[in-house]
């Protein structure tokens, strides 16, 4: 999954489940909510030593962040 792909479905994930909020709430919030579920991924991923794999985890959960912050 491309980092735009996984960055839509967190939304969308967290967008679903806000159906009671008016749409400019359920926007914001959905934003948010993907953002805090990307950045605990980061937090793990920076306490485990470094090695080309997680090089390579780390920017496509970067991508994924910035592509959240562009929805």
């Amino acid at each position: 999954m491309t980092p735009q792909e996984k960055a839509k479905d967190l939304y969308d994930s967290y967008w679903y489940c806000l159906f009671q909020s008016n749409i400019e709430k359920r926007n914001y919030w959905s934003q948010q909510c993907a953002l805090i579920a990307v950045e605990e991924i980061l937090n793990t991923l920076y306490s485990i030593p470094f090695g080309n794999a997680l090089d390579n985890e780390l920017e496509y959960w970067n991508e994924v962040k910035q592509e959240i912050e562009k929805l």
